[in-house]
C-alpha cells in the first residue's frame, strides 16, 4: 500500500507539472519510463532466448523486483512478474557442457545486445539524424524516448557490478557476468546440468 500511495501521489504531482505549459517535449519522462517497463521484458527474454537458441534450459524469467504479482507459463519458461518493474533477471542453466563459457557470455551479451540492436534499427529506418533533433512530433518523441531508455539500460547492464538478489543471494551484472563467467570452474557449470543436480 505504501508503494501505490507513493506511486499515485508521484504520478498526480508528475501529469499535472506535464499539463501546466504544456509542451511534447515533457512527454519524453512518461515515454521513458513506458519504454523502461517494455524494454526490461524485451532485454530479459533476450537473455533466455538466446540460452535457448544455445541449447540451455531456462527455469525462470523473472521482471521487475518485490512481491511476486503473477506466474506464468510463456513459450514454456516460468515467468514471474514482479511488482516493482525496474530491473529483472533470468535463470539459466546448461543441458551439456559443449562451450560452456562461451554459451554463458553469449547469454549474458544477449540483453543489453538486444537493446542496442533495436536501436540501431529504429536509427536506420528513422534515420540518425530524426532521432537526434528536437521536435513537436509525438510519435518522434516517443521514439526518441524508447531509444534513450533501450541505450541507458544496455550502458546500465554493461557497467561490471555484483547485486543481491530479493532472496539475498549475489548476482551480476550483465557486464560482470560477461567478465566472470570466463572465470568460473568446470565444476560450477557439471553441477547446473540435470546429472549435476542430480548427484
Amino acid at each position: 500500500w505504501t508503494i501505490a500511495l507513493f506511486a499515485f501521489l508521484f504520478s498526480g504531482l508528475f501529469g499535472a507539472e506535464i499539463l501546466r505549459d504544456f509542451q511534447v517535449a515533457k512527454l519524453s519522462l512518461p515515454f521513458f519510463l513506458i519504454s523502461w517497463v517494455l524494454l526490461l521484458a524485451i532485454h530479459e527474454f533476450g537473455h533466455a532466448m538466446m540460452a535457448r537458441a544455445l541449447g540451455w534450459r531456462v527455469d525462470l524469467v523473472s521482471l521487475g523486483f518485490g512481491q511476486i504479482r503473477r506466474k506464468l507459463h510463456l513459450l514454456g519458461m516460468a515467468v514471474e512478474i514482479r511488482t516493482i518493474p525496474l530491473s529483472g533477471f533470468v535463470r539459466p542453466r546448461p543441458l551439456d557442457l559443449i562451450s560452456p563459457r562461451l554459451k554463458n557470455f553469449l547469454i549474458y551479451a544477449a540483453g543489453p545486445g538486444i537493446e542496442i540492436l533495436i536501436v540501431l534499427m529504429i536509427a536506420l529506418l528513422a534515420g540518425p539524424s530524426n532521432l537526434l533533433q528536437r521536435s513537436a512530433s509525438i510519435p518522434l518523441v516517443a521514439t526518441q524516448s524508447f531509444c534513450l531508455a533501450a541505450l541507458f539500460g544496455a550502458i546500465l547492464n554493461l557497467i561490471p557490478l555484483p547485486h543481491r538478489n530479493d532472496d539475498g543471494s549475489q548476482s551480476w551484472s550483465d557486464g560482470l557476468g560477461m567478465i566472470l563467467c570466463w572465470t568460473l570452474p568446470d565444476a560450477y557449470y557439471a553441477g547446473q546440468t540435470d546429472a549435476g543436480r542430480e548427484s
